[in-house]
């Protein structure tokens, strides 16, 4: 839903309040310079994802990569959803415009946007992990690290990498 103020974008729950952890997460988004289209990328990322939970039945910080390979296995065979059934345009769905030669929008959920998804959710772990870590590090404890997706978050110069090269 769009918002006022510094966030321009949030997710509610159904009970329409803000879902805390991910109004945490697009605060600090917000705060990185990333652009109101990517604040609203991930806003809509994160909603997917969090309906995704509450229909498994998983609360956000239990999630595995077992939530996020289901998650993946569903997209692929799933319809997007829509606001009203196609009409002429279910005719061109998967072909190509023979004007501008760009491929239309067809029924299913394109790799790219799957591929979006995985990030959007990675990043959004990412930043809860970071700040589990400069929570313990303030109190002296060992923070459990916790991804379901498959980021090996390592400190690397004082700044977290996912382990990738």
């Amino acid at each position: 839903m769009s918002a006022n103020g510094v966030v321009p974008w949030l997710v509610v729950g159904p009970d329409r309040v803000p879902v805390e952890p991910v109004r945490r997460f697009l605060t600090d988004f917000v705060a990185r310079d990333n652009r109101p289209g990517s604040v609203r990328s991930y806003a809509y990322g994160l909603l997917r994802w969090w309906r995704w939970l509450r229909a498994v039945g998983v609360e956000w910080d239990k999630a595995t990569p077992a939530e996020v390979r289901d998650l993946v296995l569903w997209l692929r065979q799933a319809s997007k959803p829509r606001r009203s059934a196609r009409t002429a345009s279910a005719a061109t769905a998967d072909g190509v415009n023979p004007v501008t030669r760009k491929r239309h929008l067809g029924d299913a959920y394109e790799p790219r946007t799957i591929r979006h998804s995985n990030a959007v959710i990675r990043s959004f772990y990412e930043f809860w992990i970071e700040a589990a870590v400069a929570l313990a590090a303030s109190d002296g404890h060992n923070p459990a690290r916790h991804c379901p997706v498959p980021c090996r978050p390592v400190q690397y110069s004082g700044q977290f990498a996912d382990g990738h090269d």
